[in-house]
């Protein structure tokens, strides 16, 4: 429940804009302003698709989407977190596509300051330049990122980062970065043994990521035991939570 108070936050900041955006989308329908209103769905459908999985977060339901082979097991993350926050940005992406096209040309209905009419369509088509390649990399894995589990190592894709290596490489598995003053709730913190770090964000996979992230810490101090990300043991053993030896 840590993440109360920072849900809340969000459900009052983004659920208000939502909301605003959707009723503008109903005004600028009935004026026949229909690319203006598809634009305003699309900033609606981002702000709901950032604070709908918040609800399973702090109801601390979620889930990973996890499946393994014979090379290992892979953890997604919850897919009523993953697939909304997908729609979120592809919702941002397609508005800020429109903004940067109508506002230069005077046809966006929406009454903007000033400053806003040269900023506003520069700001929108950086907001396209960068998020279109991330659309397209969180189409090509399948996911906004994944943490894949081996007997040689980890891997792990978050955004533009991936980063992997082996097990003897990993000098402690955490939920704070070493020497980092600003905390980093919900986070999964491989340390490696020339101080570098690998972090993934853990709340989207299981309840602020803690079962997740001892299960990398399990498998990292037991060799003897990583077989078991081959057949699906691991994934009964962390629905389970037993992370001990033996158990």
């Amino acid at each position: 429940m840590r993440l109360l108070p920072t849900a809340i936050l969000s459900w009052l900041l983004f659920g208000t804009m939502g909301t605003l955006s959707g009723i503008w989308a109903v005004l600028s329908i009935g004026r026949g302003e229909f690319l203006t209103a598809i634009a305003t769905v699309g900033v609606s459908a981002f702000c709901f698709g950032l604070v709908i999985p918040l609800v399973k977060v702090v109801r601390e339901t979620v889930t990973p989407h996890a499946a393994f082979d014979r090379a290992g097991t892979i953890f997604r993350p919850d897919r009523g977190i993953d697939i909304p926050i997908q729609i979120s940005v592809l919702g941002l992406v397609v508005a800020a596509a429109l903004v940067a096209v109508l506002a230069p040309l005077g046809k966006l209905d929406i009454p903007l300051p000033p400053f806003m009419r040269l900023s506003l369509p520069f700001v929108s088509a950086l907001i396209v330049v960068t998020g279109v390649p991330m659309l397209w990399r969180n189409l090509r894995r399948g996911c906004t990122k994944y943490l894949r589990l081996t007997p040689d190592g980890f891997e792990l894709s978050q955004g533009w980062r991936y980063q992997s290596d082996d097990w003897s490489q990993v000098a402690d598995v955490t939920k704070e970065v070493p020497g980092q003053t600003a905390p980093t709730p919900a986070t999964i913190v491989v340390v490696m043994s020339d101080g570098s770090t690998a972090t993934i964000a853990g709340a989207s996979f299981t309840p602020e990521g803690a079962a997740l992230r001892e299960l990398v810490r399990f498998y990292w101090l037991h060799p003897d035991c990583r077989v078991e990300l081959t057949d699906g043991r691991a994934l009964k053993r962390l629905a389970e939570e037993r992370f001990e030896v033996g158990s």
